[in-house]
């Protein structure tokens, strides 16, 4: 395995991925079909991605780092204000002036949190862990983006929308789908 499949570099990957839906987002305007899509998809893929660090990430620094749960305290903190933006976001009723609002937020607390864990977790868990134990995370982090990437199964628009209109919230499905319990995409 290279070193660009560790777990750092995994997680780096999918920042780089939810900035550029992020950006992609900033070229359009509310409440635009294509753009109500990307955000359901922003959505989609930022629950993969937390489910991915709760799982793999945050567990081996509050075990192995010094100080960990209290170093870990903050991101904890950072994911359930930004599980309330996503929660937000995901209400289709919203006027287009909030829902602008909401992710005009939820894109500072995205950007600062993926700042912050690049550079104060990344940094001492490269210096801690092996570079095997390092790859083997990795790996099972790529599994979870496999498994649950909804932009690989987005290219069928028919996958998208069962998934968003089945009348459970979205969070709730992808949420469900990731930990593998039901709502195939």
């Amino acid at each position: 395995m290279s070193p660009s499949d560790d777990l750092c570099s995994v997680l780096t990957e999918d920042h780089h991925e939810l900035r550029q839906l992020l950006c992609e987002l900033d070229h359009l305007t509310a409440p635009e079909p294509l753009w109500r899509s990307l955000v359901d998809l922003l959505i989609a893929e930022m629950i993969r991605h937390s489910v991915a660090e709760e799982a793999y990430l945050y567990p081996v620094v509050r075990d192995r780092l010094p100080e960990g749960p209290r170093l870990l305290d903050p991101f904890m903190d950072e994911h359930e204000t930004i599980e309330a933006l996503v929660r937000r976001l995901e209400r289709h009723d919203l006027p287009s002036a909030e829902l602008t609002r909401v992710l005009a937020e939820l894109r500072r607390n995205i950007c600062a949190h993926m700042r912050s864990e690049e550079q104060k977790l990344f940094p001492p868990l490269t210096e801690h862990l092996g570079a095997d134990e390092l790859a083997a995370l990795g790996r099972k982090a790529a599994e979870v983006k496999a498994k649950a990437s909804v932009r690989q199964r987005s290219s069928d628009p028919l996958s998208l929308t069962t998934l968003i209109d089945t009348g459970t919230g979205l969070v709730e499905r992808v949420y469900a789908y990731v930990r593998g319990r039901m709502y195939p995409i």
